[in-house]
């Protein structure tokens, strides 16, 4: 006979808000935003639309966890992917890890950037969470530029916070042009092109 362990109410509830959370991600990149309603977020996580509204209270909260979710699973593979590199090569396996992920099956990349776009036009609400988005991601940059600058590479002698802001900005243009017109861009060929332009960005001549 198996018996089961019974969870506990902060089990239940954990374990709610990732199925709701789960399923924005996937509505939003499949839908848009305006196709991502409380309601088909309770019917596509099998729950209900009061339970939506009872952990999130209003479609922006609910797409604040949307995105502090996938900075944290996108993080959590980027630290594990530049485990054992260090500097500039882990600013290449950071680009890498980025791309692979928009190209994977995961829908949390381009839920991203359906939120990112938001942000800027229909839903300025969301900005403070993704301004802390891009910060956070930023910060993994400059620390991997200063500890390159620490290990002897030659940086060049800029503020690694601005080169921080150019590094962002490249790669998520990239991404973002790749995402509205995938059949134009060969991927392959931009990527390994990108990151040279990034090295020669933050090297000195």
């Amino acid at each position: 006979m198996v018996v089961r362990e019974r969870r506990t109410q902060a089990q239940r509830t954990a374990e709610s808000r990732r199925r709701l959370v789960d399923a924005a991600i996937a509505l939003l990149a499949e839908r848009g935003y305006s196709g991502t309603t409380l309601l088909e977020i309770g019917r596509a996580s099998g729950l209900s639309r009061g339970l939506v509204t009872h952990h999130f209270g209003t479609k922006e909260a609910c797409m604040e966890a949307v995105v502090v979710a996938i900075r944290e699973r996108l993080t959590a593979i980027v630290n594990a992917a530049t485990r054992d590199v260090r500097g500039l090569d882990a600013i290449d396996t950071l680009i890498d890890v980025y791309f692979a992920q928009m190209r994977s099956e995961d829908s949390g990349a381009r839920a991203m950037y359906t939120v990112l776009t938001e942000a800027v036009t229909a839903a300025p609400g969301l900005r403070t969470v993704t301004a802390r988005n891009n910060e956070v991601f930023r910060r993994v940059i400059t620390g991997r530029i200063m500890e390159a600058a620490a290990a002897g590479e030659s940086i060049r002698e800029v503020d690694p916070e601005v080169s921080a802001v150019l590094v962002e900005g490249m790669v998520r243009g990239v991404a973002a042009q790749w995402l509205i017109a995938p059949e134009d861009i060969d991927l392959d060929v931009v990527v390994a092109e990108l990151k040279r332009v990034v090295r020669r960005s933050l090297t000195a001549p």
